[in-house]
């Protein structure tokens, strides 16, 4: 059986026919069953491939129905069940063979429409195209949502739901092989430009690109492909199949903003490009500033500020480069596919829509056009000017947090701190980044780690003074915010360092595997963070969160959660980096002995303003003889790990 989901749409709109330029790859036939209404009775199923294309189709013994199916939970579905690694051991367990992933037509105005579930470990997933036409139903997904495989094994169903779930009224058909024609399948698709303002008055259409590389990073020429766009609010902007954009008219401040999607041959992007409408044109020109892993998408001059300037000086690439890097070691994950990630300034005149930060790939940083100051979420819009740092990366620390099934479930209990936690976990993420780039600054300029040591000094300090108001209001769980919470943290790792935040992270990983509790009161929320910190440190902290802080333990969960959390952080160990790599290269050579030598002062004297205070290894408060030869122990020349404990 089979739980039903999906996505809402009208089934009266479900029209398509078979495709001319396909070729069938294979097919099978099922017995007559009379006893069985005619339209979950198959008589027979093929699969057709077109290119990177394949349309499954079923051919039952009387028509689909063209009235919808009544409303509620009540729908009918159509299966397909694709056995991708041919081993019926693995995947979802049916019948005659193991699905990898179930390819489905689901009739529901409710639940309706076309979806790609994974039910094994392969990559894919996703929504197709749904056909139904008489007597077949016909679904259109690409190769890459089952994993491109080069042979698969399948069987066909249809079902009725019974209390929400699945049941089969067919039953499984016979299993047949598919060998699909040799195909290369895009590895990464992305969306260019991610962002599009328009304005119906004077810039009514914008276009857009797909970038398509193969597994090698060849780029690959679109016209290959089969493209696809979707619009999530056609009121603000519709697409057409080429990716060209177009803002309804007039301006609608209800629908000024739509996320356009794409996908080639099925295979989504990794990013969606932002519609930002305005009544008036702007008049913007935005330029890419791009790195290893993000790139910013700004103009470089806008209300007589230069941001082209602020962005190079502070090297606001460079730093959320890192700052990527740190978050994704400290939780994890790889939000959207390890796709590049995008920032985009959005700029509009309209108060009432403008906006800070919003999470996403693209990440959306707000600009309120004519206002003279504090109008920005991409810098602070205030003389000296300098960037929004806490803003980036706590966007970005949504992305990586939320790419953790577990985590989704542990903030989706339904109380009031869900968003509490949420909020917090994700300023932790840019709190692990600012520390990682604290230990390593030699890779950024002294102006950009005095702004970021600016920027996070004076967060912390405001958190640790709203944690000391909560305590001193008397520590009422109800009233926890994020800023609190962010407070509890940073008093953690004044007590137990660096390795309690990363632990933390650690109880939800692997990023695609459930929790392995139930969480589903704030009480067992408060829990498992409780049992969290508990198992970093060794020790057993409820007492000290239930009368210093007010948390709710949940006593009879307690070692179910510790023994959980025990098990999940000993999976992921923790390795501080090595102090002694000053210029953070992977190794310990001259140019490290120079940056010591900057520190070098002998016995009883501070290291001074510009020594890197990791040259203290034995933490006595000077940089001498000792520490020296700390660093003989480390040092083993170029390109070699450093062998050292340090």
């Amino acid at each position: 059986m089979i739980r039903a989901s999906g996505l809402a749409v009208a089934c009266g709109l479900l029209v398509a026919s078979r495709s001319t330029g396909s070729v069938t790859i294979s097919q099978l036939a099922d017995p007559l069953q009379p006893q069985e209404a005619g339209h979950v009775d198959i008589l027979s199923s093929w699969i057709e491939q077109e290119g990177g294309l394949l349309t499954f189709v079923i051919e039952t013994r009387e028509p689909i129905p063209t009235t919808p199916v009544p409303t509620g939970e009540d729908h009918i579905t159509w299966i397909w069940l694709i056995d991708a690694d041919n081993d019926p051991c693995t995947g979802q367990p049916h019948e005659n063979l193991g699905s990898e992933f179930n390819v489905r037509v689901v009739l529901s105005e409710k639940y309706g429409g076309g979806f790609v579930d994974v039910t094994g470990t392969l990559p894919g997933g996703g929504i197709g195209t749904v056909g139904i036409d008489g007597r077949y139903v016909r679904l259109t997904i690409g190769l890459g949502q089952i994993a491109n495989p080069s042979t698969f094994h399948w069987a066909a169903d249809a079902c009725h739901a019974v209390d929400n779930m699945c049941v089969t009224a067919n039953h499984q058909t016979a299993v047949a092989a598919a060998i699909p024609l040799p195909y290369t399948a895009p590895a990464r698709v992305t969306l260019i430009p991610p962002l599009l303002q328009l304005s119906p008055s004077a810039r009514p259409t914008g276009q857009l690109q797909v970038e398509i590389r193969t597994a090698d990073g060849q780029i690959r020429p679109s016209s290959e492909y089969h493209l696809s766009f979707r619009s999530s609010d056609p009121v603000a902007a519709t697409v057409d199949g080429a990716g060209l954009v177009t803002a309804t008219s007039p301006f609608d401040p209800d629908h000024c903003v739509s996320y356009v999607e794409a996908r080639a041959d099925g295979v989504p992007a990794d990013n969606a490009a932002v519609v930002r409408i305005t009544a008036t044109d702007l008049d913007l020109y935005h330029e890419t500033y791009a790195g290893s892993h993000i790139a910013f998408y700004v103009t470089p001059q806008i209300e007589g500020v230069d941001l082209d300037e602020i962005t190079n000086s502070f090297q606001m690439v460079a730093a959320t480069d890192l700052a990527y890097e740190a978050e994704q070691a400290a939780t994890g994950t790889a939000p959207f596919r390890s796709g590049t990630q995008y920032l985009v300034l959005e700029v509009t005149d309209d108060a009432n829509t403008a906006i800070c930060g919003i999470s996403g790939n693209p990440i959306r940083l707000g600009w309120q056009f004519g206002k003279p100051v504090h109008n920005s979420c991409y810098i602070i819009n205030w003389p000296p000017r300098v960037p929004q740092w806490g803003v980036i990366f706590h966007e970005m620390g949504h992305n990586f947090t939320s790419a953790s099934r577990g985590f989704g479930q542990f903030c989706s209990t339904g109380g009031p701190q869900d968003w509490v936690y949420n909020e917090a976990l994700a300023t932790l993420a840019g709190l692990w980044a600012w520390r990682s780039m604290e230990r390593c600054p030699s890779t950024l300029g002294k102006t950009t780690v005095a702004d970021l040591e600016r920027d996070y000094q004076g967060a912390r300090a405001y958190w640790l003074g709203r944690l000391d108001d909560y305590r001193a209001g008397g520590s009422r769980y109800d009233e926890l915010d994020a800023d609190v919470l962010n407070g509890l943290l940073c008093e953690l790792y004044d007590s137990y360092g660096r390795k309690v935040w990363y632990d933390l992270f650690s109880t939800f990983t692997p990023a695609d595997q459930p929790l392995p509790v139930l969480i589903d009161t704030p009480a067992r929320q408060a829990t498992w963070f409780v049992a969290a910190i508990s198992a970093s440190t060794g020790e057993d902290l409820r007492a000290t969160f239930r009368n210093d802080s007010g948390f709710p333990i949940d006593d009879t969960a307690w070692d179910e959660m510790l023994a959980a959390t025990e098990t999940r952080i000993a999976n992921r160990p923790w390795s501080d980096p090595i102090h002694a790599d000053f210029d953070c290269d992977g190794d310990v050579d001259l140019n490290d002995f120079a940056q010591f030598q900057v520190c070098f002062n002998g016995p009883g004297q501070a290291p001074g303003p510009d020594c890197n205070a990791d040259a203290d290894f034995d933490d006595d408060g000077d940089v001498d003889v000792n520490d020296f030869a700390a660093l003989q122990i480390c040092f083993n020349g170029s390109n070699r790990p450093p062998a050292c404990p340090y």
